[in-house]
């Protein structure tokens, strides 16, 4: 686990320590403590167990996170003369419904030479999946298009492996198409609103087909920066069906319903933290043998890949992109074929297979990885984890489970089993360095008793000297050889001393 800040996601120089991306990310390992050899605090990401889920990034206000894809090499390779085609993510269109064929015409003034919509791999995939579940009986299934849910999966919840549906992604499905199928050899690189798509192309579960992520963000940024423009306006190039909608919450669910009916469940979830919370008790479903639903529509991106990871921060916010894709799926639904409104769904599934019918479904199957050997935490024993608490000062069972959560933990036996695996350190909770703090005052108000003890006491023995110099003087009659050299000895003394009142 030493991959720190080398990941996709990393901190930048503007981290203040606060503690709030440890509290929203659903791995425990993927943020560690640091401070630095000029004690500046921060909390850096290790990208072996980051899932590139982006919960951070929403909730750090100090901009402190940052990502990275392969726009520039991107670039640089069509600069190069490389040839590339792209594959286009669906919600490209929702986010830019009117600069999209400007932006598309400005990549292939750049070099891009074939543009293929994702929505077209999503159909694919939707196609995948009805004939696996229906050849197979796979019911109960993660749906997989969805990169963090699957990394989430393989190195955190390896027993749902089994679970995941072994059916490529969209993108995957749209570049299986390309090279399979068209006969592309391009390389070929991902329009995309996601950070963690990277991890799905570097997978060699996916077979290296797709050389680049780049992101909506990086590469709109990139355009404006390079102030590039376009000859004119460019399209996609294949028609497609509602494989257009994948990227809304309940995209795929509503494929589902289009062709098999809605008598049947899909349980929908997404979210950052709910995502997550949500396969663990599926988990525990499974294994108490109880009732599943005909499969799980999942998402880690609370409002779908339309607000993903990877698009612009200024259309985060808000219903446009939403709005702009129900323009998209009324129109998809106005297609013929497999999207005929007026037809049944067992017609409609009968279309779609007769419009894939030249299709080989194993082309399309994939495999999964149990990843979970290489970020698993250590867990302390009991004696240690006695240890660590009593080196933060925790020695009873209240202070032990206070749970302020202002460590970013959600509880202090975690905190405790960070500071374990050298992830975060006593320093950072909030209650040790409280009980430090007054611990160290009432050491230094006993110092300060002590000082002021033994300045008194030193103020006071030159004065009871002068004392007894001049009840000496008085008594004994000194001569005025005498009387001039104790006036000397006098004068010698600090001033301070020769100010205080005597008294004789």
């Amino acid at each position: 686990m030493s991959n720190i800040s080398k990941g996709l996601i990393f901190t930048n120089e503007k981290c203040v320590a606060c503690n709030k991306c440890l509290s929203v990310c659903p791995v425990q390992g993927a943020n560690h403590a640091i401070v630095g050899a000029d004690g500046k605090a921060s909390i850096e990401v290790n990208g072996d167990a980051c899932i590139a889920c982006g919960a951070c990034f929403d909730a750090c206000k100090h901009g402190a996170r940052s990502f990275r894809d392969d726009t520039e090499r991107f670039f640089e390779d069509l600069k190069k003369g490389q040839k590339i085609s792209i594959l286009l993510a669906p919600a490209f269109m929702a986010n830019y419904p009117d600069e999209y064929e400007k932006y598309l015409g400005i990549l292939k003034t750049a070099g891009v030479n074939r543009i293929i919509s994702v929505s077209f791999g999503a159909d694919i995939t939707t196609w995948a999946y009805l004939n696996y579940i229906t050849k197979h009986k796979f019911l109960g299934g993660i749906s997989q298009p969805c990169p963090a849910v699957v990394g989430y999966i393989e190195k955190y919840m390896p027993d749902l492996l089994p679970r995941l549906m072994p059916v490529h992604s969209p993108m995957m499905s749209s570049a299986i198409y390309a090279k399979k199928y068209l006969d592309i050899p391009d390389k070929l690189a991902f329009i995309s609103p996601c950070i963690a798509k990277k991890n799905e192309i570097d997978d060699p579960n996916c077979g290296g087909y797709i050389s680049y992520n780049v992101t909506f963000a990086h590469l709109i940024e990139y355009i404006k920066q390079h102030h590039l423009t376009g000859q004119k306006a460019a399209k996609d190039e294949i028609e497609y069906g509602l494989g257009s909608i994948y990227p809304m919450p309940g995209g795929l669910k509503e494929n589902v319903y289009w062709f098999l009916g809605d008598d049947i469940f899909i349980r929908q979830a997404e979210g950052e933290k709910h995502m997550y919370e949500y396969l663990h008790g599926y988990q525990k479903r499974i294994q108490a043998g109880k009732s599943l639903p005909f499969m799980v529509d999942a998402l880690n991106c609370s409002q779908g890949c339309l607000y993903g990871t990877g698009i612009e921060e200024d259309k985060s916010h808000g219903d446009d992109i939403l709005m702009n894709l129900q323009k998209i799926r009324e129109k998809s639904k106005g297609r013929k074929g497999a999207w005929g409104q007026k037809l049944s769904p067992a017609k409609r599934f009968a279309a779609l297979n007769a419009q894939f019918k030249n299709l080989r479904l194993e082309d399309f199957i994939r495999k999964y990885t149990d990843k979970s050997g290489d970020v698993t935490l250590k867990q302390p024993s009991m004696a240690e984890l006695e240890d660590i608490f009593n080196s933060m000062h925790k020695d009873t069972a209240e202070k032990r489970h206070i749970d302020c959560s202002a460590c970013g933990y959600e509880s202090c036996r975690s905190m405790a089993e960070a500071i374990y695996n050298n992830i975060n350190c006593s320093e950072n909770c909030v209650h040790y360095a409280k009980d430090v703090a007054v611990k160290e005052t009432a050491k230094a108000l006993e110092l300060s008793d002590k000082i002021q003890k033994q300045s008194i006491e030193s103020w006071n023995m030159p004065r009871k000297l002068m004392q007894l110099w001049l009840k000496s003087v008085k008594i004994s009659g000194l001569s005025w050889t005498h009387w001039r050299a104790s006036v000397k000895a006098m004068r010698a003394m600090p001033r301070k001393v020769r100010k205080l009142p005597m008294q004789c």
